[in-house]
């Protein structure tokens, strides 16, 4: 047989082949399933000074929340809210963020069961995110406040870079 003949089957063979080995859907979910998509949970870990379990709802990849809890204290928690609607923010005495995203500001809420509560309210394009978390005493003594400060502070910065 002529090696002309035999060129347009190898052709059809190999176009053939790239579509069965060619990925299924090129927007695939950016994490694994039960795995936040927007911070990761060594982060949050780190974050919040201990081993954290996560809940994760999305609901697509710009809309959705992720909770981080301390295993050896639920009251020790980290809560991402992600929406493409405008989520509640900071009040008037709000400190203003460099670097994370549009319009960051960071404040203390109430306390909740005796710990104290820090929110990062900030936004990416059209996406807003706020970041907040719940520590106390046993954080603090692991950490100074500082260094609490700069990882709530560096995890919002993770967020705004996965939005982007």
């Amino acid at each position: 047989m002529r090696l002309s003949r035999l060129l347009p089957l190898y052709f059809v063979l190999v176009l053939v082949a790239g579509l069965l080995y060619a990925p299924e859907d090129a927007t695939a979910q950016v994490a694994p399933p039960g795995a936040c998509p927007w911070l990761t949970q060594g982060m949050a870990a780190r974050v919040l000074g201990g081993d954290v379990s996560v809940d994760v709802h999305v609901v697509d990849p710009r809309e959705g929340s992720c909770s981080f809890v301390r295993t050896t204290d639920a009251t020790i928690f980290l809560k991402l809210e992600v929406s493409k609607l405008a989520l509640p923010g900071c009040g008037a005495d709000a400190m203003k963020l460099k670097g994370i995203g549009n319009e960051a500001l960071r404040c203390a809420l109430p306390a909740v069961n005796d710990r104290s509560v820090q929110k990062i309210a900030s936004r990416v394009r059209d996406c807003f995110f706020t970041l907040t978390m719940a520590h106390g005493k046993s954080l603090a003594a692991d950490q100074p406040d500082d260094l609490q400060n700069d990882d709530l502070e560096q995890a919002a910065e993770s967020v705004a870079g996965n939005l982007f």
